[in-house]
């Protein structure tokens, strides 16, 4: 009973919040792009196609690059960064942060890429035959994914 009530204590006075570890649907990166962001999304609408995530906004990091990044989080959590062109009128590329993000295969960040007949590798960068513009980026030293960044240019 004591151990019972030092716990609700404890709750009482550190609170019970989630840490919102977990995404509020399944959110996977594809040749179409992540989610319900598609390549043609004007960069401006990026922050409005997503629910349940909040987006910082970061403009003109430097005079020589007017790009802007949208930082998409999850609580505390940055799962990716969508990065404009030099116009700030089109989506540049996307860079996974999170594991929590997938693709179709169910592989994300520290995943395995596992050896396929459709997958290409050059060096530590991969890509699928039927998703050129989603490349991964592995660790040297295995198939394990350390990068995964969707670009069409």
């Amino acid at each position: 009973m004591k151990a019972l009530l030092t716990l609700a204590a404890v709750l009482i006075l550190t609170g019970c919040s989630t840490q919102n570890n977990d995404l509020p649907y399944p959110l996977t990166i594809s040749e179409e792009g992540l989610g319900s962001i598609h390549p043609s999304t004007p960069f401006e609408e990026v922050n409005t196609r997503l629910s349940g995530f909040t987006f910082d906004k970061f403009s003109q990091i430097t005079p020589e690059h007017p790009e802007s990044i949208y930082q998409i989080k999850r609580g505390k959590n940055v799962i990716a960064q969508i990065s404009s062109d030099s116009s700030g009128k089109k989506i540049s590329s996307i860079l996974i942060i999170s594991p929590l993000v997938k693709n179709k295969y169910r592989q994300g960040i520290g995943d395995i890429l596992t050896p396929r007949a459709d997958l290409i590798c050059e060096n530590t960068t991969c890509h699928y035959a039927n998703e050129p513009s989603v490349l991964y980026t592995l660790n040297p030293n295995g198939q394990t994914v350390r990068e995964i960044t969707f670009s069409r240019l």
